[in-house]
């Protein structure tokens, strides 16, 4: 019986599948319709397109949708916050933060969580208590006001409570006796504490706790269901959930720890994919990722071989999950994003979604808003005969049709608003990108772009060109690149301790203990879910800032153990870090240590990529496909070569304009770039920029 490691990727309108058999390395690729009612209905479906048995399978990576979905749309369960008397309004004060920009000094902006709150000030109950800064008691708990306000959110249909006191990092006690007191009354209700992440910032804090009891009920439902039905069908192991810390987490810990870390598990998987090309497969180990689905666009920087991570992921401006993530950055723009005119009557791409029901008018399945898939197949790029590999019908006169809608109040042809739609997205998802890597404080002329997700390939040359960036790399597997990450992906655990004091106090003797006590936590986690524990690898971070500052950073300790002279070594490192992304350091000034954060990981995968057949700089004449009408610029028509990527053979080399037709995806190789097949079936794509 053959066995093998499956990854499942759920987005917004498809569901990816990869297969990959354990004893040989070959691999496999599937995609459906994502079923947003019940996803398991769609991963279900994907694995039934290998013809396995379910028993085959020995390992099973998922992400999913349902946690960020929920958040998005504010449809998760009616979730209650018990906090300290006094602080009820904390998450709609947002730590009196505004974002930069026009918003900065509008009179009338509001924040996120106040237009649209997780938690609605009638469920926000604060009661007696309060620990003082080292965590002592200044007023006791009156746990007979907690039972009048549990009382009152079970009347009123309370599902899930988080729990989070001021200055409960230093001392959960009071914490702890909620909680008890909560599942006593509500016995069924779904709750977290912030234990989940005992550090300093109580808003941060708040708001971690808060997504993780909104999510919660539904991780937890989902991925049960998910569960049973696997069992039913043969599959009795572990479903590895993908965290947003960047690893894998067994399904049990997900549902009971830290569902919240699952709220972004597919962008996050595409970087752990990326990671495995810097290791496996491409020379170049800096990457910026464009990952483009049916719904969104997602971005994130490789650097030097590793995904660049955040403290600060937000939701939305001001909701933060208060854990750190690999930094992966949406937009409301991907192949299934509504094309329309806002009240102002300014063309919009998004946020809103046709999704996999109906879909894009071209999909014929009830549709008829203009959408950027429309727009592709109206331009000719996207070829009804060659989507999907021909198993799914597309109507290119539907798809103009939806587009005149929006067209004539511009007074333009259909096909003229999409050569605009498809610049405007290279153009939206571009500025996004100059975000990130000016942030990041990295030099571009070292990267290459990596495209992937189904929409990723037909936009990235553009992207690419707007970026002046020289290469940009479509991998193998385009639209199942996430899923293909999930295979590969360590398990990883992080366990924080605030301990908040200057760093030449705290001394090393104090700091190597607490780093001791945070070791063991993480290898007995790591272990109890099937670690080796020789393979164990484990990072320890002191976040810090210079005193009289308020935001911590993060800072790899440099050294182990943690003596004397490793302190200077991270000292040094410190002052580094503050050159370079802020353009200044301190040394004459004292640092203050907040944070101690110890994160552990499993062996990750090696990707498993065969290598293709060589062949020589022009291609088998059977790789042609067909010779194509395109019309790039929306009025003039081109005739261009269309090939068949699985017949392509390494050292292939097809010139401008031209498509690459991948089965699942499309790769748009525009004009004055040349796109090479190297050994592993990648498409390289070398733009030339001074004719740019």
């Amino acid at each position: 019986m053959a066995k093998y490691h499956l990854g499942v990727d759920v987005g917004g309108t498809f569901t990816d599948a990869v297969l990959v058999n354990v004893e040989d390395g070959t691999v496999r690729r599937g995609k459906t319709r994502t079923t947003p009612m019940d996803q398991s209905v769609g991963v279900l479906a994907a694995i039934e397109q290998f013809g396995i048995k379910t028993e085959e399978i020995v390992t099973f990576s998922h992400g999913n949708t349902v946690a960020i979905n929920a958040l998005l749309e504010r449809s998760g369960p009616k979730t209650a916050l018990i906090c300290t008397e006094g602080s009820r309004d904390m998450l709609d004060m947002g730590g009196l933060v505004r974002p930069a920009g026009g918003d900065l000094y509008d009179a009338e902006w509001v924040r996120p969580h106040q237009n649209r709150p997780l938690v609605h000030r009638r469920y926000i109950r604060d009661i007696p208590e309060r620990l003082l800064y080292d965590g002592s008691a200044h007023v006791p708990l009156d746990e007979e006001a907690v039972r009048k306000h549990i009382t009152f959110l079970q009347h009123e249909g309370v599902e899930s409570v988080a729990i989070c006191l001021l200055h409960a990092f230093l001392n959960p006690i009071n914490e702890q006796k909620v909680e008890e007191i909560v599942k006593e009354i509500m016995p069924d209700a779904y709750v977290q504490s912030s234990s989940v992440r005992p550090v300093i910032g109580e808003l941060d804090r708040t708001f971690a706790v808060v997504l993780n009891a909104y999510t919660g009920p539904l991780i937890d439902r989902y991925l049960n269901r998910l569960r049973d039905r696997l069992r039913e069908n043969g599959y009795h192991g572990d479903v590895l959930i993908t965290q947003m810390n960047g690893g894998v987490r067994t399904l049990d810990r997900t549902v009971e720890q830290l569902p919240g870390y699952a709220i972004q598990s597919g962008p996050t998987a595409g970087l752990l994919g990326a990671e495995a090309y810097a290791r496996d497969i491409l020379p170049e180990d800096s990457y910026v990722c464009v990952d483009i689905g049916g719904t969104s666009t997602d971005i994130g920087l490789v650097h030097n071989g590793v995904a660049m991570r955040t403290d600060d992921w937000e939701l939305e401006f001001g909701i933060r999950l208060g854990f750190p993530a690999l930094d992966v950055r949406s937009i409301g723009a991907g192949g299934g994003s509504i094309i329309q005119l806002d009240e102002h009557g300014t063309l919009r791409i998004g946020p809103e979604s046709a999704g996999s029901d109906p879909g894009p008018a071209a999909y014929q399945r009830g549709g008829t808003r203009p959408t950027m898939t429309d727009a592709l197949v109206a331009m000719g790029v996207v070829r009804p005969e060659l989507f999907l590999d021909g198993k799914m019908e597309l109507s290119r006169d539907k798809a103009l049709a939806a587009l005149e809608t929006v067209a004539q109040p511009l007074g333009l042809t259909g096909l003229k608003l999409a050569a605009g739609v498809y610049d405007l997205m290279n153009a939206q998802i571009e500025s996004e990108t100059s975000k990130i890597v000016f942030e990041a404080a990295v030099d571009l002329s070292d990267f290459v772009l990596l495209a992937y997700g189904g929409a990723g390939p037909i936009h990235a040359a553009g992207i690419a060109q707007m970026l002046g960036m020289k290469r940009v790399a479509i991998p193998y597997f385009p639209g199942g690149f996430s899923a293909l990450g999930m295979v590969v992906a360590p398990m990883r655990v992080e366990e924080a301790r605030s301990v908040v004091d200057r760093i030449d106090d705290i001394g090393a003797d104090r700091l190597q203990e607490v780093f001791d006590e945070l070791d063991l936590k993480v290898i007995d986690d790591l272990v109890s879910q099937g670690v080796d524990r020789d393979a164990i690898q484990l990072e320890r971070s002191l976040h810090g800032h210079y005193v009289g500052q308020g935001f911590a950073n993060r800072v790899v300790v440099p050294q182990w153990p943690l003596d004397e002279v490793a302190v200077e070594a991270w000292k040094q490192k410190f002052h580094e870090f503050y050159e370079r992304v802020y353009g200044y350091s301190a040394p004459e000034t004292p640092i203050e240590v907040t944070t101690m954060t110890v994160t552990g990981s499993g062996s990750p995968g090696k990707l498993p990529l065969p290598s293709i057949e060589a062949g020589s700089a022009t291609p088998e004449p059977g790789a042609l496909a067909l010779q194509g009408e395109v019309y790039l610029d929306g009025a003039t028509p081109q005739i261009i070569p269309f090939y068949r990527r699985q017949a392509l053979l390494a050292g292939n080399q097809i010139p401008g304009p031209a498509v690459i037709d991948d089965g699942l995806s499309t790769i748009l190789v525009i004009a004055g770039t040349t796109a090479t097949v190297d050994r592993f079936g990648n498409v390289l794509i070398d733009m030339d920029i001074e004719g740019a």
